[in-house]
């Protein structure tokens, strides 16, 4: 897999090299003298280019990380008290800064960069009507992605300009803000044409490029936001009976190369490191939350580590725990231990982005660049289905999709008892602490929180209030608007 993900990567170079060609459209689609067994699209090699965006930092990296994840009870900023202790009161605290020029600016320009270069494929698409099956692929491609970022903004922003067109010059951008259901119609609609022409996989070559099941995951993610249980649950239940998808035997595979683009992995950032580091394509996402040391375990910065708040919430025995954090002074799970000093910085870090020392080794890299970001994962597909199965009233459904989830967690040990109730709210809360565990430090707990309606009693203690569900859009993305585009109203 790391092979075939290295030949897009590679393409995406020599994209970059070509851009500017006034003849690169007449160039041989790329990915074609690889395999010469895929038919491709007029536009595959702007199509490529938007799997280096899924990398952008502000996409994936650290900034998707502070607005996901960082937020939640699950993490606090970490690192040390002096570094970047604005950014601390931020995210553990909800002090928001709308003047902020890193993390949210970064958020905000990378996602309407990826939008963008949607608008463009779709555009050339259009314009020169292009038709053939590779170039509805493309075309459903570039719509996924335009779904896959307006609903990150939307969720994090409330009403966002609604750019579905080409961008000529950069005044062309310059327009008011869309309310939400208009938003959530230009996600259904890019979503539907995306999972009806998406291929189910890819040959092996293309391990990472979306896929019909990734459409539908996606999708019915956006219905549960909105309590459409009904069609949510349609497209899940679509996802599982694909035959597609299933989990891996553990829990902490999936979180190793090993686990990279595997039967449970539906949607991932692809990240890469040859053998000996001198090819690297990455963001900060991983480095950015690695052990913050010295030596051999300077392996990061050290931000978005787990709470004690996180490290309480486990059941007793969860084997999920210890695959989650990792504890100064502790097992790192591949013989070493981590020096307990470290706990004088933090006592605990996030073990979903620590990575093998023997290949920290062999690269000479001591970041984990070559690890990829889980986006969607099958596990997601099963409790999601269990919570529109629950909302619905059909909790023997809910418990068997539960159950899916737990009895992998526990393997062979005899921890997690199944869970019986048939109670409607009991069995909601059991799936809620579920989620928190199988999900925790990845990317969903704030933004469920919020679509519960528990996010004022689980974080108001540390400062959130209601109009802290949306993060104010960048003030210098507002000074320059020039007056088409207001602020949130709670943060003006």
């Amino acid at each position: 897999m790391k092979r075939n993900k290295y030949i897009i990567l590679a393409a995406l170079i020599l994209i970059t090299a070509l851009a500017g060609c006034s003849d690169f459209l007449d160039r041989k689609p790329l990915g074609t003298a690889t395999e010469g067994d895929l038919t491709v699209g007029g536009v595959e090699g702007k199509v490529f280019g938007l799997y280096g965006d899924f990398r952008l930092e502000g996409v994936s990296g650290l900034p998707m990380v502070f607005m996901h994840t960082m937020r939640s009870d699950d993490a606090i900023k970490g690192s040390t008290p002096t570094d970047g202790s604005n950014y601390e009161q931020m995210a553990d605290f909800f002090k928001y800064d709308k003047s902020d020029g890193w993390l949210n600016l970064g958020y905000w320009n990378d996602h309407y960069k990826l939008i963008y270069d949607c608008n463009d494929i779709l555009h050339e698409i259009d314009s020169l009507n292009l038709s053939t099956p590779g170039d509805i692929i493309n075309e459903a491609e570039a719509k996924f992605f335009r779904a896959y970022s307006y609903f990150d903004l939307v969720r994090t922003y409330g009403e966002v300009p609604l750019i579905d067109f080409k961008i000529y010059n950069i005044g062309d951008a310059n327009i008011e803000k869309s309310n939400i259901d208009k938003i959530y119609a230009l996600i259904d609609s890019d979503l539907d044409f995306a999972a009806i022409n998406l291929p189910a996989s890819w040959n092996s070559t293309y391990a990472g490029r979306a896929t019909s099941g990734g459409a539908n995951t996606l999708w019915a993610k956006t219905k549960l936001y909105r309590k459409d249980w009904t069609n949510a649950l349609a497209k899940l239940n679509t996802v599982i009976n694909s035959g597609s998808y299933s989990l891996l035997d553990s829990y902490n595979k999936f979180f190793t190369e090993e686990g990279e683009n595997s039967s449970e992995s539906i949607l991932e950032v692809q990240m890469y490191v040859n053998a000996n580091g001198s090819v690297n394509y990455n963001n900060n996402h991983n480095g950015a939350q690695g052990v913050r040391g010295s030596g051999d375990w300077d392996l990061g910065w050290g931000w978005n580590v787990p709470s004690q708040d996180l490290v309480d919430s486990y059941e007793a025995g969860d084997p999920r725990k210890t695959t989650t954090i990792l504890y100064s002074g502790g097992s790192d799970g591949y013989g070493l231990t981590v020096p307990a000093a470290l706990g004088t910085i933090q006592p605990y870090w996030n073990r979903k982005v620590y990575s093998n020392p023997a290949r920290r080794a062999a690269t000479g890299i001591k970041y984990a660049n070559w690890l990829n970001i889980r986006i969607l994962r099958y596990a997601d597909v099963l409790l999601m289905a269990a919570e529109a199965s629950n909302e619905m009233g059909d909790t023997s459904a809910a418990l068997a999709n539960l159950e899916k989830v737990r009895s992998r967690a526990r393997g062979t040990t005899n921890v997690l008892p199944e869970i019986t109730t048939t109670d409607k709210d009991a069995l909601r809360t059991a799936i809620k602490k579920e989620r928190r565990a199988e999900f925790a430090m990845e990317y969903e707990r704030f933004f469920d929180l919020v679509r519960w309606g528990d996010a004022q009693t689980v974080l108001g203690g540390k400062g959130y209030t209601d109009k802290c569900k949306y993060y104010p859009i960048p003030q210098s993305i507002i000074d320059k608007a020039q007056g088409k585009l207001t602020q949130n109203p709670d943060w003006n």
